[in-house]
């Protein structure tokens, strides 16, 4: 019996390593539990392995989606940030469904932890984080620290960057929260009511701006995360930095850098950045009138 007990336990860490398997009495993949600090749903991401990053393909395809819109001022290297393609090993997580809204984030300035966003407008309205109409809606213009701070006081952390990547992309690899091919409909971005010049003329998602969280149900991921693409960019924890080339167990991402890492594109952006292996850096001291986080939270064991 001392030889058998070591050998299923060995056997059963390595099914979970290989498949992301979970014990059978556990949660599964979106299983749902509500956060008692702000009533944020968060979903079940069960342990897994995926291939992180963009192949050459993929980034010849997002350069050419992003020249259909943008043309001349594209760079392949925006892109080449997504590379090399890595295995990432992950333990398992709970992530919030959507986007903290404007009303939950003010329920951690009213406790005294938080402070307001730097400003309280949008891109196209002069009253956004204050006014009760834009409650559900994303809270924005906070930074890095600004949202590492609130998931603290809600008993979560930002998610690391593969987490985020996970979450969106699944196990196996999908371009898109939702699947391999771009739907306008499944996001809020900048179509036929965006005011910039690159917005695409074949989509309407009836909002010039940001959109109430959890609108476009037919963009969940595979986990049933919301908002992933479009909306709002999201913060998450890790330094913008390169990829290593290495199979990795829990990457945090680089030990220094002077920027931090968003993902998921905004309703101002297009659908080469709208990917889910799509990344920028940014100051963790700047706020943008597209910029707000979710949170996650560790499995104890």
């Amino acid at each position: 019996m001392k030889k058998t007990i070591p050998s299923i336990l060995t056997v059963l860490a390595f099914a979970v390593l290989a498949g992301g398997c979970e014990p059978s009495n556990g949660p599964s993949a979106g299983d749902q539990s509500t956060r008692a600090a702000d009533g944020m749903i968060m979903l079940y991401v069960p342990a897994g392995q995926f291939e992180m990053g963009s192949e050459d393909s993929e980034v010849d395809a997002a350069l050419q989606m992003c020249l259909t819109y943008y043309q001349a001022s594209c760079r392949r290297s925006w892109f080449e940030v997504e590379q090399p393609v890595h295995s990432v090993q992950l333990d398992a997580f709970w992530i919030d469904q959507t986007e903290v809204t404007n009303a939950q984030y003010s329920m951690c300035v009213e406790a005294g932890i938080c402070v307001p966003p730097a400003s309280s407008n949008s891109d196209t309205r002069s009253a956004y984080y204050d006014d009760p109409a834009f409650a559900t809606y994303p809270v924005i213009h906070v930074d890095w620290w600004q949202a590492r701070t609130y998931c603290q006081w809600a008993g979560g952390r930002l998610p690391t960057e593969a987490e985020w990547e996970y979450a969106a992309r699944g196990p196996g690899g999908r371009i898109y929260p939702w699947g391999d091919e771009y739907d306008g409909t499944r996001l809020n971005s900048c179509d036929v009511t965006c005011r910039y010049d690159w917005a695409e003329d074949l989509y309407d998602d009836n909002f010039r701006d940001t959109a109430p969280v959890g609108s476009y149900p037919n963009g969940a991921s595979w986990v049933g995360a919301l908002d992933l693409a479009g909306n709002a960019w999201e913060w998450v924890a890790d330094r913008f930095g390169a990829y290593s080339p290495f199979m990795q167990l829990n990457p945090a991402g680089p030990s220094s850098g002077a920027m931090r890492v968003v993902r998921g594109d905004a309703a101002d952006g297009s659908r080469s950045v709208s990917r889910s292996a799509a990344r920028h850096g940014m100051s963790p001291n700047r706020t943008y009138e597209y910029t707000g986080f979710r949170c996650v939270l560790s499995i104890t064991p």
